[in-house]
């Protein structure tokens, strides 16, 4: 009898010991995975059922895509900041946060990755990820995005500028929340270059070279597509197609003849698809005028340079909007909610203003665009752009004025 009782005793101690052992803080992953320590100890009945093993709950979880270009190798402070909004959320809400860098771009990219995963690992899709406007047009063709409407707050959609709710839009439905916006712009050196209206004529009356991207993959130059757009005067508002206008045609292109003639277009811009492609030249100053993206920004800092509207017929403010937009892409309505909430929190106007500070690109929101500054760009201009922008130019095929045009 003694002997059964010393038995019982030392299960029940195997028992409550393995237990409350088992029952350790999950750790910090290193970096660019921020899970939230999370500790529990399970309740010790005073009569231990010794059929019963504590066990500790799990916890929420989110998986979230990042892109590299917003997410840097390095321990920079965009890279801290970022991570830690995130930890901040896991820390306030509980849930569970894995962070994966991802390629912006080409082979390994993320819509790529999303398209392969949804049909051999659909499990290892995200929750959550951030995508340009071209890949979100066509991940809501392949369905593999959800709409937001309910899922992210109402209060955070009214602050988007009119132009920014316009990116995240598809057949008048929302499926991406815009972030961080992608803009074109003029760089130019203010003690080299006068101006105060930046129309076609103005241009030509000063000596300055003109750098932009003149090659596209689409066989038609964003720059050029956005100076027909201003010479017709097509607005996003009134939702009608554009159509091909001689007389803009004429305009527009005098203007490049007129450049030309006086040789104040490098040659080497056939070369040049992207902005990226010769921010070099604009940081050493051998640009005179250049075309460039506020995803460049970041380069630029410190160049003592200014910042004005792309130059067009009209002189009026003209741009096309791009940038990176939060979408959901787990079907799951319990993940989708979570998914909104993290959302939300991304897009608090202090959270995002730092971030959008730090990484140097203009944010979507009214009041995060107050926080926001960068020397030598008029925050009034940004607001000007962000009203009544259309988005970039699509596909060459969708519109037969860019066929035309290219």
């Amino acid at each position: 009898m003694a002997a059964n009782l010393r038995w019982v005793a030392g299960v029940v101690w195997g028992v409550l010991v393995g237990g409350v052992l088992g029952c350790q803080a999950l750790p910090m992953s290193p970096t660019v995975t921020p899970i939230p320590a999370f500790t529990a100890t399970p309740a010790v009945s005073p009569t231990p059922d010794l059929t019963a093993v504590p066990s500790t709950p799990e916890p929420p979880k989110l998986l979230v895509w990042v892109p590299d270009v917003l997410l840097p190798q390095d321990d920079s402070p965009v890279t801290t900041l970022f991570i830690s909004e995130v930890n901040e959320f896991s820390a306030q809400s509980g849930v569970e946060i894995e962070l994966r860098r991802k390629k912006a771009d080409d082979v390994g990219g993320i819509l790529a990755t999303l398209r392969s995963a949804a049909v051999v690992a659909p499990v290892a899709l995200p929750d959550v990820t951030l995508l340009r406007r071209a890949d979100l047009t066509r991940a809501v063709e392949a369905g593999l995005i959800q709409p937001l409407e309910g899922r992210v707050s109402s209060s955070v959609i009214a602050e988007l500028f009119p132009a920014a709710l316009r990116l995240g839009r598809v057949d008048n439905q929302l499926f991406g929340l815009p972030y961080l916006m992608n803009l074109y712009l003029t760089a130019y050196d203010p003690d080299e270059v006068v101006l105060t209206r930046w129309g076609f004529s103005d241009v030509l009356e000063t000596e300055a070279r003109l750098t932009f991207p003149a090659a596209s993959a689409a066989g038609l130059s964003d720059v050029v597509w956005l100076q027909y757009l201003a010479a017709v005067g097509y607005t996003p508002e009134t939702g009608e197609p554009v159509e091909l206008a001689p007389s803009a045609v004429l305009v527009l292109l005098s203007f490049y003849e007129d450049m030309l003639a006086q040789n104040r277009i490098p040659r080497s811009v056939v070369d040049f698809d992207a902005p990226a492609d010769y921010i070099q030249q604009v940081v050493d100053g051998r640009a005179d005028l250049a075309i460039i993206t506020t995803d460049q920004l970041g380069r630029l800092r410190g160049a003592g340079l200014a910042y004005a509207s792309v130059p067009n017929s009209t002189g009026a403010p003209a741009t096309l909007m791009d940038g990176w937009v939060w979408v959901i892409v787990t079907p799951t309505p319990e993940q989708q909610s979570m998914s909104g909430r993290f959302i939300n929190w991304m897009m608090d106007a202090e959270r995002h203003s730092a971030y959008a500070d730090q990484i140097a690109m203009p944010p979507s929101l009214r009041g995060s665009l107050r926080r926001w500054g960068f020397e030598g760009l008029d925050n009034a201009l940004l607001e000007s752009l962000l009203a009544d922008s259309p988005v970039v130019m699509p596909e060459v095929t969708t519109s037969s004025a860019a066929r035309a045009l290219q």
